[in-house]
């Protein structure tokens, strides 16, 4: 900066905003009044069709006290709040003396180890009778899914196995308990058996190696998708059928051919 143009800068006169504006600011603006001419008379402002307007749920509330149409849920609100003052004035949220377990029906026991466990976990963190509730009938409904969940693999199972599927998994239980009466196996190679024969596919494996292995047993009929052995087509000329049924015998006719083919 030069030395003039500093000097010049000393020696400025002080200005005030108004004076810079070459007006006074605090006078009305000339356009007050076009601008709130928009109150006056009947015109209505425009704006936004209420029922135009998309509603949004604040993250803080609650879904049951949320319409999708109308907004937040007063009434629902309100029901709410006064449940739960009641709650509070009776004590309700506070962990009982002794838990009601009436609602578990009678097919558990007073003494049972595990209900007793649980009375005892709710009583050191609090639980009131409605938490107690809840957090049982969360379990109770978990397992009776996933019972529903097993019993359907299991009947999934036995259909891939056939009409036969409780003989063949019978006896290959008891040629596995055969095999560890025997010494031959350890219990948890048992163990190791008993879980691989519980599905379609480990039943059929286990039935293979036997018969791999040279292993006597009673004649089953074979499982869907597998060749006859030459013992039960035996067994199926050796069934009366054979003389008095034709088509009993037509049928094994078929079968003979289907395994030699």
């Amino acid at each position: 900066m030069s030395d003039t143009e500093q000097d010049k800068q000393e020696n400025a006169p002080e200005v005030n905003m108004a004076e810079l504006a070459g007006e006074d600011l605090n006078a009305p603006k000339e356009t007050e009044e076009n601008e709130n001419s928009h109150l006056e008379g009947n015109t209505e402002p425009e704006g936004v069709d209420p029922d135009e307007v998309n509603l949004v749920r604040p993250e803080w509330l609650p879904e049951k006290f949320w319409d999708a149409e109308n907004g937040i849920n007063n009434e629902k609100l309100a029901k709410s709040y006064s449940d739960l003052e009641k709650k509070f004035s009776r004590g309700d949220h506070k962990a009982p003396k002794e838990y009601d377990t009436k609602f578990l029906g009678e097919n558990i026991p007073e003494d049972d180890a595990m209900l007793n466990g649980y009375k005892d976990m709710a009583l050191r963190y609090g639980f009131s009778q409605d938490d107690f509730e809840g957090l049982a009938k969360q379990f109770i409904d978990q397992q009776q899914s996933q019972e529903v969940d097993r019993q359907e693999y299991i009947r999934q199972q036995k259909e891939k196995l056939g009409n036969n599927a409780v003989e063949l998994i019978r006896s290959n239980h008891e040629w596995a308990t055969g095999l560890l009466n025997k010494g031959l196996i350890s219990n948890e190679e048992m163990q190791v058996l008993d879980t691989m024969g519980g599905s379609a596919d480990g039943t059929r494996l286990i039935r293979k190696l036997r018969n791999m292995s040279g292993a006597k047993e009673i004649p089953i009929p074979s499982m869907q998708g597998e060749r006859k052995t030459r013992e039960e087509l035996q067994a199926m000329v050796a069934d009366p059928r054979w003389k008095t049924d034709p088509a009993y015998r037509a049928r094994v006719e078929k079968e003979f051919y289907e395994n030699i083919a």
